[in-house]
């Protein structure tokens, strides 16, 4: 199947609607209305050599419970092909994540890469609403509703909840034509939100290249987006000089790989998380180098790099712990959260601080077993009834 799907019957009414995502109608318009002051923004380095920023923002308590049940109640019902990934939640058949977009370009001839210029601002309102109502088939009512709830001051905000699903509906009614095209001439398509791969196992020439990246730009251009045309390359197996890249992973294996350098510096530093333990393990440098460099073995095991297993075992013995100082924090961290009368445990700041301490008591069990399960135990106690942070937010 190339093309998404909504199997559930089209919402037809804000009453169904309200009635669908769990909230009263009124409460629902509310949010609606004031939606452009309902997010909070911040600029998020890009690069740290070049020092470009981009705009993020993240919506506010009560925006982003609705966006969370739009996800769950609605959008995640859809079933979407296998070309797409990023942002979606996976399936047990299928994986959606960088590493898996990666994979469907392995032992490649020809590749190219197109990068989507400024992918979420250029994602207006109009086309917004166009997916809620021709793809989803939703009332013109729902429709002007759920388009106010998911964009900020008329695009689709980098930061919302909804945001990743609209971007890889933003295309519903052409790309799986495209796709279905190009697999009918043995050549791989993907799209990771902004990122779109097309390779083939065999030579694809510069004409036959240009022609493909011609519709592509076309596809785009019917929701008045376009290509990055600095970002785009056409690379050959053979040009051992170039990056033969998707996603950050090397593609000219069967399956994708960290390049031996990017593996050389994840060796480099589990020896630099070595050393730095042997001198403090409760530093917040140690607790800074030993995060990041566990995150990266994760991806070599991702990868099922044969050392993976190797490097998080000598991780594994070497795991960051809380000196006197730290300890005693969390321990009136403890007792100030014990205070906290039950009639609060329902709000989204005091799940969130309960989540964060069980966490901290982890680290804390390693040096000091005997308080961290008494402390433990006191809090699930005074915290009996408190909720996940997944059903909170569902």
């Amino acid at each position: 199947m190339d093309k998404p799907l909504y199997p559930c019957k089209p919402i037809g009414s804000i009453d169904v609607l309200a009635s669908t995502l769990g909230v009263h109608r009124k409460k629902l318009i509310e949010i609606a209305s004031k939606v452009n002051t309902s997010y909070t923004s911040y600029d998020l380095p890009e690069h740290p050599i070049t020092g470009k920023v981009r705009k993020v923002v993240d919506p506010k308590h009560e925006l982003k419970k609705i966006q969370r049940r739009i996800n769950s109640r609605i959008f995640e019902q859809v079933i979407f092909p296998p070309y797409l990934h990023g942002g979606i939640k996976a399936t047990p058949l299928i994986k959606r994540d960088y590493v898996e977009n990666a994979s469907q370009h392995g032992h490649s001839q020809t590749l190219i890469n197109l990068d989507v210029k400024n992918f979420y601002p250029n994602i207006k309102a109009g086309v917004v609403s166009d997916i809620f109502k021709y793809f989803f088939r939703f009332n013109d009512d729902v429709v002007e509703l759920l388009t106010k709830i998911t964009t900020y001051n008329g695009s689709l905000p980098q930061g919302g909840c909804t945001s990743s699903y609209l971007a890889n509906l933003v295309f519903f009614n052409s790309e799986y034509k495209l796709v279905s095209s190009l697999r009918g001439k043995s050549i791989r398509y993907t799209r990771l939100l902004d990122d779109i791969t097309i390779s083939s196992q065999k030579t694809i020439d510069n004409e036959s290249a240009t022609k493909i990246i011609k519709k592509v730009a076309a596809m785009l251009k019917k929701s008045k987006l376009s290509l990055k045309s600095n970002k785009t390359k056409i690379t050959d197996r053979s040009e051992m000089h170039k990056e033969f890249e998707v996603t950050g992973l090397w593609v000219q294996p069967k399956k994708p790989q960290m390049r031996k350098k990017d593996v050389k510096y994840v060796r480099q530093l589990v020896f630099e998380c070595e050393k730095l333990a042997a001198v403090s393990k409760t530093s917040d440098t140690f607790h800074s180098l030993w995060n990041k460099t566990s995150g990266l073995v994760a991806k070599l095991s991702r990868l099922n790099h044969s050392q993976a297993i190797n490097y998080r075992a000598r991780l594994s013995n070497i795991l960051p712990e809380y000196d006197q100082e730290s300890k005693d924090k969390l321990v009136r961290s403890v007792n100030a959260a014990l205070k906290v009368p039950v009639n609060f445990h329902t709000k989204w700041g005091v799940i969130k601080k309960y989540n964060l301490i069980i966490y901290k008591l982890g680290i804390l069990a390693r040096t000091n077993k005997v308080l961290a399960k008494n402390l433990r135990n006191s809090l699930k106690k005074h915290y009996s009834s408190v909720m996940t942070i997944d059903e909170f937010w569902g």
